[in-house]
């Protein structure tokens, strides 16, 4: 368990109103069951199982060895000065215990992959925060999603029941001549298209709760609507340069692409190590003994104890040419590695650039999506005034409407996406944590049905 999801259980622990920490315990369901950081976390585990395998090779080597070998031999053999063949026929047999030790006391190569062991490892262990911090903005992600799936049945469902109302008025109005049949007609194709936005409005809800579901592996997720008021913050600190700087330190991005470049450095070296000769300190120890039968001699024994130790030196010569070829290629990666890696800077700057701006320019939507839903609901109620007196028709009113409710909808999202832009910023610096889920768990807990009825707040 790392840093950030014990954090998310000890916050967990706090008490708190259920409302308050659904975003959390979706994000801990996820954390259990989400398959692509499962995924990060097998690699992880077997990008670290290399840092000892790789150190196991400058350790001493032990290994021990027993035999026991029974057998017969024939031979036919000629002597000078002895006339004719004299045939021998032995039953031999023989046991053995053997000890060796190696140990390497010079192996560039050996030496180097175990450093590229440890790059791959801090590359896994970015890899997987990387994976966790996506995590946590793609659970966020989908949990607005289906929030905002949610907030456009309730607008659809409204605005339907306001068409039909004003569909009920225009028949009225037609049955004692105040109005023409065409206010009728119009009245009944909006009517028509706003059931067509409701039947599509559930199918995105039913559609947002799969994607939730997909990620957390659970059936459902409960729906908490953002409160009335959240407020409105600009980034902290203000200044884009301050971001930029937190983001070339500790961008998790930043990092795993420098590990990248460590371990294709390493690789490179490990490869022109084939070149160098290598020197290792070597041991054996032998106890055993062996025997033979020959017919008309009789059997014969022997026993022995061997201990051997030194030091042993190879030298590459020559390999056709493939130690030159492999540090060539070795090479090219690592080339490779070192334009992701200034590609990768780049790319973070523009993402932070890009997350900041829209963290300020969220801010400023969601303010200017707040007026529009009272500028359309004065309109709809000047409209609603206007029939009444004949100065406006129904279509004007049926137009007032459709502008309130899609004033609504882009206000709704406009505050989501100001709160997904402040993770983004703070991922893209390496500072996404725990906390800041909690605090948009904060900031949930609305009535279901209050986002329709609401004026929204400065």
């Amino acid at each position: 368990m790392t840093h950030f999801q014990r954090a998310l259980a000890l916050a967990l622990l706090v008490p708190s109103l259920a409302s308050a920490n659904e975003l959390s315990r979706i994000y801990q369901l996820a954390v259990k069951n989400d398959t692509q950081l499962q995924a990060a976390q097998g690699a992880r585990d077997a990008a670290l199982a290399g840092n000892p395998q790789a150190r196991g090779a400058l350790l001493p080597q032990v290994t021990g060895t027993g035999n026991i070998y029974r057998g017969n031999e024939e031979s036919d053999v000629t002597r000078p000065g002895v006339a004719g063949v004299v045939h021998n026929d032995e039953d031999t047999e023989s046991n053995e215990l053997r000890l060796s030790l190696r140990q390497k006391l010079f192996d560039a190569a050996a030496w180097n992959r175990w450093q590229q062991a440890d790059a791959n490892g801090a590359a896994a262990w970015a890899t997987y925060r990387l994976a966790e911090q996506n995590l946590a903005v793609r659970v966020t992600e989908a949990y607005f999603n289906l929030l905002g799936a949610a907030d456009n049945v309730r607008f659809a469902d409204a605005e339907k029941k306001a068409v039909e109302r004003q569909l009920e008025l225009a028949k009225k109005r037609f049955e004692v001549g105040l109005s023409a049949i065409t206010d009728v007609q119009e009245a009944q194709a909006r009517y028509d298209l706003t059931v067509a936005q409701m039947i599509e409005a559930e199918q995105a809800l039913t559609t947002a709760q799969t994607a939730v579901s997909e990620i957390t592996g659970a059936a459902d997720a409960n729906i908490v609507p953002l409160k009335d008021e959240i407020p409105l913050l600009g980034p902290n600190p203000d200044s884009v340069n301050d971001w930029l700087k937190a983001a070339s330190e500790k961008s998790l991005e930043i990092r795993l692409a420098n590990a990248q470049v460590r371990a294709a450095r390493e690789d490179v070296d490990a490869k022109r190590a084939g070149h160098y000769p290598t020197l290792d300190l070597v041991g054996t120890t032998a106890t055993g003994e062996s025997g033979s039968v020959t017919p008309g001699i009789g059997k014969t024994d022997i026993e022995y104890d061997q201990m051997r130790y030194g030091l042993e030196l190879t030298v590459p010569i020559f390999a056709g040419g493939s130690t030159q070829a492999a540090v060539n290629a070795a090479q090219g990666t690592l080339d490779q590695r070192r334009a992701e890696l200034e590609g990768k800077k780049r790319s973070v700057e523009r993402n932070t650039r890009t997350a900041y701006q829209g963290v300020i320019a969220g801010v400023s939507r969601v303010k200017a999506y707040t007026q529009a839903v009272v500028s359309n609901q004065t309109a709809l109620e000047a409209s609603e005034v206007g029939l009444e007196v004949g100065a406006r028709t129904a279509v004007d009113v049926l137009n007032a409407q459709r502008e309130l409710y899609r004033a609504q909808r882009d206000y709704s999202k406009s505050r989501y996406d100001y709160l997904l832009n402040i993770l983004r910023l703070k991922q893209a610096a390496g500072q996404l944590a725990v906390k800041d889920l909690n605090e948009i768990d904060a900031l949930l807990g609305a009535q279901q049905g209050s986002a329709v009825a609401r004026k929204p707040a400065n």
